[in-house]
């Protein structure tokens, strides 16, 4: 499998696992990483990324936040010789809930660094910049 397809393999699962209400799981993709919206809190491996963030997402009756991430303009810059990369892609989310009509809730320019270690490729960080945000308060409990 090339160095591309397992980068945009984990770049599919950061969406699909909040998407489903696998926090656990996607709190997993930053064991050893970081994650940020530009000009706020930087949250360092899995604690302080459900601290600061995860632990914000309002999940419905079926597991779920009711979104939609989707993920677009995917470019990569791979260095396979030294396990380095480094991406940036937009995400766009879309909600729907009982009382929220399908809408765009979020939108943003993500910038990601990846490094391969133990023959497997992991975000080492995220950097969310120039968000442009819409009414969020069926998705978090709190701003980020």
């Amino acid at each position: 499998m090339s160095a591309e397809h397992e980068i945009n393999t984990l770049l599919n699962e950061y969406a699909y696992r909040v998407d489903t209400g696998d926090l656990e799981g996607f709190l997993e993709l930053f064991e050893n990483g970081e994650w940020s919206v530009e000009g706020s809190t930087v949250s360092h491996g899995r604690n302080e990324l459900f601290n600061n963030v995860i632990s914000n997402i309002i999940l419905y009756e079926d597991g779920t936040p009711k979104t939609r991430h989707v993920t677009a303009n995917v470019s990569l810059d791979v260095d396979e010789a030294a396990g380095r990369a480094k991406g940036q892609r937009y995400v766009t989310v879309l909600q729907q809930t009982d009382r929220l009509p399908l809408q765009t809730i979020f939108s943003g320019h993500y910038f990601d660094d990846f490094v391969k270690e133990n023959g497997r490729w992991r975000f080492e960080k995220t950097v969310v910049r120039n968000p442009l945000v819409g009414d969020m308060s069926a998705h978090l409990t709190a701003t980020l």
